[in-house]
């Protein structure tokens, strides 16, 4: 039998209305840029460029922008909130991994979001249930709303999230409350608010028995109040815990641990809701 090797495949070419990940290998650098044909603007840290110069090369290629030497590549979910455009604090990688893991998210499932910020767990809940699914927000200001929703756009994201204004402490937004009606109770619930424990309880009638909730405290007072308040609505599996970071730094004559890791961030407060 006669074996031949198959050549490489070719990498895709970049179309117009593509969103592409330029990459500086140099410095780390990375810029999320979306192939709309507005013809030239100005980007942040890239200067004034005409992002239609990027169509048809292929992903991998590098193109040169005002003097930088720029990878293209396909944006993924860590692209997404290292690009994100800050108004709020973000969550950061660390804790978001983990909060999207024990929220074992799907495609199609339904999320409840309560405090939007920035954005960023936005971008990894809406990746997380995929375009079958839906992520609903309550966000108690208007400018992070539509600041979170100009990141969601630039990702491509902005539809499969719907944002309610209204304070979740003091109760439901008349259209989350619609959705749940209509569409059926929600599959978990993320609250990064700073009091979360009140806004539970006005949260949990619309979760699905058997959701998981995740709460994010940065001190150790809102953590407490927190864990309580589930105990009190009966919640199962009530864990709170944190994550600490440390890289380790590998060189020719061995390796050791980084002397600056990423302690502590926030608590992270997760639960399932039963029946």
């Amino acid at each position: 039998m006669r074996m031949e090797a198959s050549a490489s495949p070719r990498p895709a070419d970049v179309a117009a209305g593509d969103r592409v990940l330029l990459l500086e290998p140099t410095t780390g650098r990375r810029w999320l840029v979306h192939l709309d044909g507005g013809g030239a603007r100005k980007e942040k840290g890239l200067g004034v460029f005409d992002p239609a110069r990027l169509v048809a090369l292929g992903y991998g290629a590098t193109a040169d922008v005002n003097g930088k030497r720029l990878v293209v590549l396909r944006p993924r979910l860590p692209d997404l909130t290292a690009t994100v455009r800050r108004k709020a604090q973000i969550i950061v990688p660390k804790d978001l991994s983990r909060i999207v893991f024990e929220l074992g998210l799907g495609l199609g499932d339904r999320v409840l979001e309560s405090g939007i910020g920035s954005g960023a767990a936005t971008l990894a809940l809406a990746t997380a249930v995929g375009p079958t699914g839906r992520v609903v927000v309550q966000e108690l200001r208007d400018d992070f709303a539509a600041w979170a929703l100009d990141n969601l756009r630039l990702a491509g994201l902005a539809d499969g999230v719907t944002v309610h204004a209204g304070d979740m402490t003091q109760g439901l937004a008349e259209g989350v409350a619609e959705a749940a009606a209509t569409d059926g109770p929600f599959h978990a619930l993320l609250l990064d608010q700073p009091e979360p424990w009140l806004a539970l309880g006005h949260a949990w009638p619309v979760l699905a028995p058997g959701a998981r909730v995740a709460c994010y405290c940065p001190q150790v007072g809102q953590m407490e109040q927190t864990v309580r308040r589930l105990r009190e609505l009966g919640a199962a599996d009530v864990v709170a815990l944190e994550l600490i970071e440390r890289t380790w730094e590998v060189k020719e004559r061995g390796a050791r641990p980084s002397f600056e890791g990423l302690g502590h961030t926030g608590f992270l407060v997760f639960a399932t809701r039963l029946a």
